[in-house]
């Protein structure tokens, strides 16, 4: 077993999934992080640290980050190893760097399963030489596994906006570049919706005419990404299949949402919620930045309900891996 001790970092963006009609397949990262510090070599136990005003405390079961680096060994390096007993995986200290909120639709969960599948590809390399490191398709696949559905790991590992789904026991995705012409805000409140509780809000079946008029609107997605033209993003967003249920009459946001809706090209439920995208022409950012600011800080008021507010610019890059020895 190699001695050495190395120290991996990963800072993975967040994600905004679904983007209004492409339900569990579209995905946007964006420039917000979360930062995750490896120390392979120094601990024969897992240890985590987490930094961050107001940091969570969570069980070995609830660390998303453990359970998918265990994961990682289970999937790419139990079998290649000849021996009677699987081998262990090897233990780590790492410090987490929360800018994502929790459960916020933000992509949170799928950051954490991003460092840990790196991580742990990281460790088999260094530790496990002599196995086979999975293909790039092969990790991306079990990656997105690991979620259920693709839309937030795999634009958090490669960054802009992707379109991805399964198929046939693999992973198909196409990157394309968000046009510049148009800003994006976020309406992040002080509030948490697990996404497997949102997802009990959702019927079992669908009218034919429901699922035609996101087809629709998901052709009308690429168009908008060939032209720029704001009209055409207006369209894109509109969906008939999650957010009718998830911003329904009890969102917490929706008053405030309808008024934002007023100024803007239009909005989308970021994943499940409870964050919201605002699209905005760019010649029209400046303008409309304060008044609807104005109106957060007025809703806030109004509702009790702290609600952050803030312009994020598309990420291109996806996941920032680094990695050296140290002594």
């Amino acid at each position: 077993m190699n001695a050495q001790k190395y120290k991996f970092q990963i800072k993975v963006p967040g994600t905004s999934a679904n983007l209004g009609s492409g339900f569990d397949l579209l995905g946007l990262a964006f420039q917000i992080y979360n930062e995750f510090t490896f120390e392979f070599g120094k601990s024969s136990k897992f240890e985590r640290k987490i930094k961050g005003p107001a940091a969570p405390v969570f069980t070995d079961e609830e660390d998303l980050v453990l359970q998918s680096y265990k994961t990682y060994f289970s999937v790419f390096v139990s079998n290649q190893v000849n021996t009677n007993l699987p081998p262990s995986p090897i233990p780590y200290s790492v410090t987490m760097e929360l800018g994502l909120p929790l459960k916020g639709g933000l992509g949170s969960s799928a950051s954490a399963v991003v460092a840990g599948f790196a991580a742990a590809r990281f460790a088999q390399g260094v530790f496990f030489p002599n196995t086979k490191l999975p293909s790039e398709a092969e990790f991306l696949y079990q990656l997105a596994l690991l979620e259920g559905h693709p839309d937030n790991t795999t634009p958090a590992y490669l960054g802009g906006f992707v379109f991805s789904y399964f198929a046939e026991e693999k992973l198909y995705y196409f990157k394309r570049k968000f046009p510049k012409n148009i800003h994006c805000f976020f309406l992040i409140p002080d509030l948490e919706i697990a996404t497997n509780h949102s997802r009990k809000a959702l019927p079992e079946k669908y009218p034919v005419s429901e699922l035609i008029f996101n087809m629709s609107r998901m052709a009308t997605w690429w168009e908008f990404l060939d032209s720029g033209e704001p009209g055409l993003l207006q369209r894109a967003l509109e969906d008939k299949i999650h957010t009718p249920y998830r911003m329904n009459a009890e969102f917490p946001l929706l008053p405030l949402v309808k008024e934002i809706e007023k100024l803007s090209i239009g909005v989308s439920l970021s994943g499940s919620g409870p964050a919201v995208v605002v699209y905005t022409r760019r010649k029209d950012s400046k303008r409309l930045e304060k008044k609807l600011g104005e109106l957060v800080q007025k809703f806030s008021k109004d509702s009790g309900i702290s609600c952050k507010f803030l312009r994020l610019s598309p990420d291109t890059n996806g996941a920032r891996i680094s990695s050296r020895k140290i002594s």
